[in-house]
């Protein structure tokens, strides 16, 4: 009896619970999506099977983060966006003189 609701138990958090996973090209996440939660595989240099995914804390920020700062002169984007603004401009100006 307790054999069984056991496992009615956890069948029941296996179907609550709504798991993704995702990676990128050096680390592999698992993200609850009911709580939040994110964990990262934590690699033990042994077989693949054995790696342990670890809990990642809320709330951390990187030692390395860089200020970004807006930039102040007008970037090359910039004035090439203004070039094709322009030409689409005369593009429509030409469409509806010729008509």
């Amino acid at each position: 009896m307790k054999k069984l609701i056991c496992c009615l138990l956890s069948l029941q958090s296996l179907l609550l619970g709504q798991w993704q996973m995702f990676s990128d090209k050096t680390d592999t996440y698992i993200y609850n999506t009911d709580t939040g939660e994110i964990y990262i595989r934590y690699r033990s240099n042994k077989k693949n099977y054995e790696d342990v995914f670890v809990k990642m804390p809320k709330g951390v920020i990187p030692q390395d983060s860089k200020h970004i700062t807006s930039p102040t002169t007008p970037k090359q984007n910039d004035t090439a966006l203004e070039a094709i603004k322009k030409a689409n401009e005369m593009l429509n100006h030409s469409i509806e003189g010729g008509m």
